[in-house]
Formats: C-alpha cells, structure tokens, sequence
C-alpha cells in the first residue's frame, strides 16, 4: 500500500525549487528565440513552446495551493525527479547533424508534444507538482479523456529529441523515460485513490497516457474475464444481471 502523509502547514520547497529553475529555462529559451528568429519557421516555434511551457510553470507554482496528501515512496520521487531531468540529456547523445525528414520530424513531435504539455499544464494550475502529491482532482482540457496527459506530451516531445540526436542511445535514454513516466503514472494514481474517493470513477472512465487506447484494452480484458467465468459456470450468461454482477466484480 502506498504511503501517504497527510500535509502540516510547512513551506512550500516545491515551489522554491521550481520558480527560479523555470525562470532560468525562460530565459535561456527567450535568448535562443531571439538568436534563431531568422531559422527553420518550425523549429522557432518548438522553441517557443518551450519557452512558454517552463513560464506557465512559474505561474502556476506560484498560484498552488498546500497538497492534501504527499507520496512517501523514494522510488516514486527519484523517478518523478529523473523523469524531469532525462530530456536535457538528448542533446549530449546527438552524434551528427540530422538530415531534412529528419530535423522535420523530430521538430513536429518537439512542437506537438509541448504544445500538448503547454495545454495540459495550464488545465492542471494550481494541482501542479513534480513529486506525487494531491490537491483537487482536475478533469477539464485534455484530463477529460486522459489522466496524465502531461506525461504523454513529455514522452512525445522527448522521442522528437531522441530523432534529433539520432543515435541509439537516445532511442534507448527515450525507451527508459517512458518506463520512468509509466511507473510514476501508477505510483501517483496509488496515492490519488487513496487520498480523493473520487478518484477511483474518474479512473475508470478515462485513458491513462494515450486516448481510448488503454480503455479499449481494459474492456476487452473485462469481456474476456466475464466469458471465461461464464464458462466456468453454466449458469452464468454474459448479458444476464448475475453475470454483470461477476463482471463488476473483476473490475474490482
């Protein structure tokens, strides 16, 4: 069972981490904004992305409010912190100056990855956090159709870095951050359902990382698991109300 700490009033260290780091990002991007403004349209604009993500980062730290609840698991803030880290390896790993479809595609999964975390961020607001911790449960933008949507425009965002690098390490750092933000999704959703009831209706409802994809395997699980009791037990149909009722009961 996860361990959950409920939160005394204490000062928010989230918060004084965060707001310079992003600040020094901001302007760090708006210095290489000015100095490409005459390159590739769509790689400006990535750039752009970036730079409004890590200032809509500020703004949200600075409107959150205290967590109800934070995860006491060490496993799941290492991974959380070297989730956030990962992507500023990529630059490291390139190898050579990638080609036209190359640099072209690596920039559009860059610009629509972060546009999608810029989006996600801003319905998140004040429920903002790196570290697993809960606030209000947030269901408006992208979280009506998936629960850590934040975490998809990361994992998208970061595979156009790996193309651009374009070596095999890359591919392989890639692969162990999607790992890193799977394990963090599941150690997070641990803490949430423990921590907001409501949490628990929202989760079946809604995709975890890509929309409709987990859905669309979790009720095929279920229809598997309600025929295969039904054959278990003659007795049982799967459209019968004894047999809803079994189904109810593996989704439990």
């Amino acid at each position: 069972m996860t361990g959950v700490t409920r939160q005394a009033r204490r000062p928010d260290y989230g918060r004084l981490i965060m707001i310079p780091t992003a600040i020094g990002f901001v302007v760090l991007d708006a210095a290489a904004l000015v100095r490409d403004s005459g390159t590739d349209p769509l790689h400006w604009a990535s750039t752009g992305l970036v730079c409004a993500f890590y200032a809509l980062i500020v703004w949200c730290y600075l409107r959150r409010g205290p967590a109800s609840a934070t995860s006491r698991s060490v496993t799941a803030h290492a991974a959380a912190v070297t989730a956030m880290l990962v992507p500023f390896a990529f630059p490291l790993l390139r190898t050579a100056q990638p080609g036209g479809i190359q640099q072209w595609a690596g920039d559009v999964l860059v610009a629509a990855g972060t546009a999608w975390a810029v989006w996600s961020l801003r319905s998140l607001g004040r429920s903002v956090a790196v570290l697993a911790q809960a606030r209000v449960l947030v269901d408006r933008g992208p979280y009506r159709w998936v629960r850590h949507p934040l975490y998809t425009g990361e994992i998208v965002s970061s595979l156009g870095l790996a193309l651009l690098a374009g070596s095999l390490a890359a591919l392989a750092v890639w692969f162990g951050l999607c790992f890193l933000q799977a394990y963090r999704a599941l150690r997070e959703e641990q803490l949430l359902m423990a921590a907001m009831p409501a949490y628990r209706g929202y989760r079946a409802r809604t995709a975890a990382l890509l929309p409709g994809l987990f859905l669309a395997l979790r009720a095929t699980w279920l229809r598997r698991a309600q025929v295969t009791e039904c054959a278990r037990r003659p007795g049982l149909r799967p459209g019968s109300p004894a047999g809803r009722r079994r189904a109810g009961t593996a989704r439990s």
